[in-house]
C-alpha cells in the first residue's frame, strides 16, 4: 500500500493510500528513499498563497480571475518534485532500469512511485551518488537555467541576489561560466558566511546600505554585467533592478508568489532602461535555445556536473524528518527562514 502526502487545506497535511499494481510495459515501480521539500513553490501551496489561489490559467497561458464554479486548489496532491527512490520491479520491455537501481524523479512525496522508464525526467543515478546530493537536481537545474539565461561571458562581473540553495548554486555556476568577480546580496549572516566559505564570492549585506551603491563602489564605480535574482522575494527583485545600472540586465530566477507591492517601476527600472528576463525551465516553458537546450539536456548536463563533483552541496540539508511526520517539516520551514533544505526520509 503506497501512501502519498497531500494538503487537504492550507497549513494542513494528510496522507492518501493507493494500491499500486505490478508495473506494466515500459513502467518501473520504485520505493522511496528520500525526498526534498521545495521551500518555494511547494511552500506556497502549503501556505495557501500564490497566483493559483485566486486565478486560473486558460488557453493561451493567460491568467484570469477564478469564477464561482471553478474547482478549488485543495486537496492539493502535487506537493514535492525531488524524489530519490530504488527500483523494485520493472515492466515488460524495460531495458534501461533494473531492480536495485536508484533513480531521481520529479514526483510528489509518496512511499512508492510508478514511473515511465522512457520519461526524460526519470534519471538513473550512478552507484556512488548520495541520495541527499541527488535531490538537489531540480534546484541545481533552476540555477543552471538562470545562469544560461544570463549568458555569462568570460570575465563578467556577476551579482546574485539571495543566498538560498538556488543562489548558492548560481554563484558556483557563475564561476564555472568564467565570471571574474561574483557578489552575493543576502541579509542573513549565516548564508553569507556559507557562501564565503565555498568560494571567493564577495558578500553584501543589504541592510547596511543600498546594495546597488555598495556593489558600484566595490566594483570601481562600474555596474555589474549581469544580475541574477534568486531570492523569490519581490523586494529582492526590486533591489536587483536597482543594482543593475544603466541598460542593465536582471534574470528573475525566483518564484514570486506575493503581490508586487514592493516593485517600483518608476525608479531605476524605467530611468535606467533595465531589461528583466524571467527564467523558467518547467511548466512547458521552452529554453531560449530550444533546438539545443531542452529540458532533458538541461537535466542530463546538471546530473553530469553532480556526478563529476563540480557542484558543492555540503551543508545544504539542515533538517531530516520522517515522512509520516511531514507536518513538522513544513512548520519548521514556515517558522525558521534559516533552513536551507529540509528533507523527508522513508
Amino acid at each position: 500500500m503506497s501512501k502519498q502526502l497531500i494538503f487537504p487545506a492550507p497549513l494542513t497535511v494528510d496522507y492518501e493510500e493507493h494500491t499500486l499494481p505490478a508495473p506494466g510495459p515500459g513502467q518501473i515501480l520504485t520505493k522511496a528513499i528520500v525526498s526534498g521539500i521545495s521551500h518555494g513553490t511547494e511552500m506556497v501551496s502549503y501556505l495557501g498563497k500564490g497566483p493559483f489561489m485566486d486565478m486560473k490559467m486558460i488557453e493561451g497561458r493567460f491568467f484570469v480571475p477564478k469564477e464561482s464554479g471553478d474547482p478549488s486548489n485543495y486537496p492539493f496532491r502535487y506537493a514535492g518534485y525531488d524524489m530519490i527512490s530504488e527500483v523494485t520491479a520493472v515492466g515488460q520491455g524495460v531495458a534501461n532500469f533494473a531492480p536495485g537501481d536508484r533513480v531521481f524523479s520529479p514526483t510528489p512525496h509518496r512511499t512508492e512511485c510508478m514511473l515511465g522508464a522512457a520519461d526524460c525526467e526519470v534519471m538513473k543515478l550512478s552507484p556512488g551518488m548520495l541520495p541527499e546530493d541527488a535531490i538537489m537536481l531540480s534546484l541545481a537545474t533552476v540555477a543552471f537555467t538562470g545562469v544560461q539565461d544570463a549568458e555569462i561571458k568570460l570575465g563578467d562581473v556577476v551579482v546574485v541576489f539571495g543566498g538560498g540553495i538556488v543562489g548558492q548554486l548560481a554563484v558556483e555556476l557563475a564561476w564555472l561560466r568564467g565570471a571574474s568577480r561574483v557578489f552575493m546580496v543576502e541579509p542573513n549572516a549565516g548564508r553569507r558566511a556559507m557562501a564565503e566559505a565555498r568560494s571567493a564570492v564577495e558578500t553584501i549585506d543589504p541592510l547596511v546600505s543600498h546594495p546597488g551603491a555598495q556593489i558600484y563602489a566595490f566594483n570601481g564605480k562600474r555596474y555589474p554585467d549581469v544580475v541574477l535574482e534568486c531570492s523569490g522575494s519581490v523586494k529582492g527583485l526590486q533591489s536587483a533592478i536597482s543594482a543593475s545600472g544603466i541598460a542593465g540586465t536582471v534574470i528573475a530566477v525566483g518564484y514570486y508568489a506575493s503581490p508586487a507591492t514592493d516593485l517600483m517601476l518608476g525608479a531605476e527600472f524605467i530611468t535606467n532602461r533595465v531589461t528583466v528576463k524571467a527564467s523558467m525551465n518547467v511548466w512547458n516553458c521552452p529554453s531560449r535555445w530550444p533546438q539545443q537546450w531542452d529540458r532533458a539536456r538541461n537535466l542530463r548536463t546538471v546530473l553530469a556536473l553532480i556526478e563529476k563533483g563540480k557542484l558543492d552541496f555540503s551543508g545544504f540539508v539542515s533538517m531530516r524528518v520522517p515522512f509520516m511526520e511531514a507536518k513538522r517539516a513544513y512548520e519548521a520551514i514556515r517558522t525558521d527562514p534559516s533552513h536551507m533544505k529540509v528533507v523527508l526520509t522513508y
